[in-house]
């Protein structure tokens, strides 16, 4: 039989039980690491839910709440094009903070591991078995941690939204809009997160196992 008919492919459901035994283990990394990416999607999702909400004042506030903006001189700031150049550069700062938030977050997780994977190599580990196990790895963490970062983000959002808009704060976001909003913060964190780790995963799987072991990170 030739060499390649006797490795052993282990199914997804297998990789995935490991992964998550390695992710029980090292629970304190875990949760430095989850916390990271939870901090990012906060950030990530205060502001979209912040400027969703500010965006509907003009269509769905009540006339007594576009009068007491209007005296505060807060609607015409809401409306002008001023306000949404800086929603914009807003948009484009938080998806900054958060790649690199992420993005760091999963270098560290998997670089700090080399010696790890170094003795997986030496124990007989495919390098596809290895990335596999690291993405179902960063997939867990970055679900949870996206998760509880639109959670937080979208608590704080409205709380500011209460304050500056009294009641009306919770209808002014319709539910397509907000259901919008949070799947581009889903989507965000656990596509970041994911491909944060594939770098490193995929270059870590194919060092030499002695060189893998012998790197200090």
């Amino acid at each position: 039989m030739p060499e390649t008919e006797k490795i052993a492919i282990l199914p997804y459901r297998k990789v995935f039980q490991i992964a998550w035994q390695g992710l029980r283990i090292r629970l304190v990394k875990t949760f430095l690491v989850t916390s990271c990416i939870t901090l990012a999607l906060a950030f990530l999702t205060y502001i979209l839910v912040s400027n969703g909400l500010a965006a509907q004042v003009a269509e769905r506030a009540s006339e007594a709440l576009r009068q007491r903006l209007a005296r505060e001189g807060l609607l015409e700031q809401m409306l002008s094009p001023e306000q949404r150049s800086q929603t914009a550069w807003m948009l484009g700062i938080a998806l900054m903070i958060s790649f690199v938030g992420i993005v760091n977050a999963m270098l560290i997780s998997v670089t700090e591991r080399f010696r790890e994977i170094g003795t997986m190599k030496c124990l007989g580990g495919l390098d596809s078995f290895i990335v596999k196990l690291y993405l179902f790895e960063s997939l867990c963490q970055g679900v949870v941690g996206t998760l509880l970062g639109m959670a937080i983000g979208a608590a704080l959002a409205y709380a500011e939204g209460v304050s500056r808009f009294g009641a009306e704060a919770w209808s002014l976001l319709p539910a397509t809009a907000l259901l919008r909003t949070l799947a581009i913060s889903f989507l965000s964190g656990v596509g970041l997160t994911v491909l944060g780790a594939l770098y490193p995963a995929w270059t870590a799987a194919r060092m030499e196992p002695v060189e893998a072991m012998r790197n200090e990170v």
